[in-house]
């Protein structure tokens, strides 16, 4: 991920998270979302575009968020479901203008997993969890609200990114109007 890429996502307030169901059919939803850890090595971005593809040796960058409240069971969610059986995911978030020239987005490409929240204490996730509620709940004010500690969270281990446009543009912020 590009120092350009990174900054882009962490001032972005929500991105369109997609899975794959068991048939191959999309599903998108909205979701609030923060930096677990940052990459290692970050590259520095191309004027207009960028690809980026992480080595797997030692950049771990994640994206984590909370699979909030719900009408129906959280564990029951197509979101859910399509990760437990394709973990592959994409994440995107763009930001429109009426100049042209502001437009701007970047796509992550990752591995997905729930971290349930009833993970025992000694286990390699329990300290992933901790930091990404604390990631949550530093980003969004609302989470003070909730109970983050008792739900699932998603963790995205990020594979690839590809961007476009005015990342660096200081006047507009990724979903800002």
């Amino acid at each position: 991920m590009t120092p350009e890429e990174h900054v882009f996502l962490e001032r972005a307030r929500v991105a369109s998270l997609a899975t794959v169901d068991d048939a191959g059919r999309p599903h998108a939803v909205p979701i609030c979302f923060a930096f677990l850890e940052r990459s290692a090595s970050p590259e520095s971005a191309a004027a207009n575009g960028s690809v980026h593809e992480n080595s797997g040796d030692g950049d771990h960058t994640r994206l984590v968020s909370a699979i909030d409240e719900k009408p129906k069971s959280t564990r029951e969610l197509q979101r859910v479901r399509n990760i437990r059986s394709n973990p592959t995911v994409t994440l995107l978030v763009d930001r429109y203008r009426e100049d042209w020239s502001r437009l701007a987005w970047v796509q992550v490409r990752g591995r997905a997993r729930i971290l349930e929240p009833d993970i025992a204490a000694n286990h390699p996730d329990a300290s992933v969890r901790f930091d990404a509620v604390r990631a949550l709940e530093s980003k969004y004010d609302q989470y003070a609200d909730h109970d983050l500690e008792s739900r699932p969270l998603l963790s995205i281990r990020v594979g690839r990114t590809v961007s476009w446009g005015a990342l660096g543009d200081e006047a507009a912020t990724a979903n800002e109007g």
